[in-house]
């Protein structure tokens, strides 16, 4: 597994929205504090002092979606993370 900071390095380069493994990208959440809940295939993060949360599903190949990538990177650039 990627270490949390190369991973936080590609979730900030929009041109890899493509490429990200689900479970890196989990893994990276949990290493920076989130908390993960589950319901159904629904990965639900939060984080304290954050008022929004990330609902997350891995796609049939294990990938994570292209537009829930972005939304992540627009939490790590707005809250300065």
């Amino acid at each position: 597994m990627p270490s949390p900071e190369k991973i936080k390095a590609a979730l900030l380069d929009s041109a890899k929205d493509h490429s990200h493994r689900f479970g890196a990208v989990v893994h990276f959440l949990e290493a920076t504090g989130w908390n993960k809940r589950m319901k159904g295939g629904h990965h639900i993060s939060t984080r304290p002092g954050i008022p929004i949360l990330l609902n997350l599903q891995p796609e049939k190949s294990g990938q994570a979606k292209a537009y829930q990538i972005a939304q992540i990177r627009k939490q790590l650039e707005l809250f300065k993370l």
